[in-house]
């Protein structure tokens, strides 16, 4: 029972978090702002992004529509929790934040809009009643950071922490105690970490700091930090990749600049041409610096055209 309490939850929130990637915009993060002193020291990935203000753009609509019209899981996860609990998930998601190392499972934080816990166990039993067809009683204890939930005659368990009173943390197992208390010790991100989340705008549309290294192309990656903004009815996305040398960054510049006029070329005539007109490469000490902006009722239009492209 307590799966099935769950599942349709975490496909809503799922989908909404698809659809909130591909549009985002500016609003300060309640679940940054509760998570950022719990960040566990092994993570190099670090992401967020707002609800608040993009719901009103073309970009947002159009993203939930596809999404839903490719997703059947989260169009009947949405209409189960809008017709049991009386909660448009879409809008109840204030915010996000996901952190991770790898591959590894995220921990994901959400801010929450007129939502508490007494509302979502509310919501679950309301859930449950409806597949089970018989009231069902949630109760839950608190130890740490943990809320351990449990039905009544039930072996199951789910696990989740309240970070603040309408912020809600859970990881991609929701009957694992001990991958939420992994996820959520730790304090303040340091190291490589630390330093690149600290250049980026955490109340930006969409962010994100990644510490990772590789080799690519004979080059030094150490990581990377960027955002999006939305600004006069245009989204505009900026990405720092850290280097190894000033030599690797000009050389990834050059052949990025080199890459991009082939690009321009295959886009000439199409709906993308004036996204990848718009994109600059640069390299500046340590750091790949690319840039691009495209108008919010330009983007459904070329999304056709990618498929061609690239």
């Amino acid at each position: 029972m307590m799966r099935a309490m769950i599942k349709p939850v975490a496909v809503a929130v799922v989908a909404s978090a698809l659809a909130l990637s591909a549009a985002s915009a500016h609003a300060g993060s309640k679940s940054w702002a509760a998570v950022k002193g719990s960040i566990n020291p092994k993570a190099n990935v670090i992401a967020g992004g707002s609800f608040t203000a993009v719901r009103s753009t073309k970009l947002f609509s159009s993203a939930l529509q596809m999404m839903l019209s490719e997703e059947h899981d989260a169009q009947e996860a949405f209409t189960l929790i809008k017709t049991n609990c009386n909660i448009d998930v879409p809008t109840a998601i204030a915010d996000f934040t996901v952190i991770m190392k790898d591959g590894d499972d995220p921990l994901v934080v959400l801010g929450l809009d007129g939502i508490d816990e007494a509302k979502t166990l509310k919501c679950l039993e309301s859930i449950a009643g409806s597949q089970t067809g018989q009231a069902v009683k949630v109760t839950g204890k608190k130890k740490g950071k943990v809320t351990t939930y449990t039905v009544a005659g039930e072996k199951d368990k789910l696990y989740f922490a309240w970070l603040a009173p309408d912020v809600l943390a859970f990881t991609e197992d929701p009957n694992q105690k001990g991958k939420l208390e992994k996820a959520l010790a730790g304090k303040a991100a340091k190291g490589d970490l630390g330093k690149l989340v600290a250049k980026v705008n955490t109340d930006a549309p969409l962010w994100a700091a990644v510490a990772m290294k590789e080799k690519e192309d004979g080059m030094q990656i150490n990581g990377g930090y960027g955002g999006v903004e939305l600004a006069g009815g245009k989204f505009t996305g900026t990405v720092h990749v850290v280097m190894g040398s000033d030599a690797d960054a000009q050389k990834a510049a050059a052949m990025g600049t080199a890459g991009l006029g082939e690009l321009k070329q295959k886009a000439a005539k199409t709906a993308v041409a004036a996204l990848m007109n718009s994109v600059t490469i640069a390299a500046t000490g340590l750091e790949l610096t690319v840039t691009g902006s495209v108008a919010d009722g330009d983007l459904t239009k070329l999304m056709a055209d990618f498929d061609h492209i690239f």
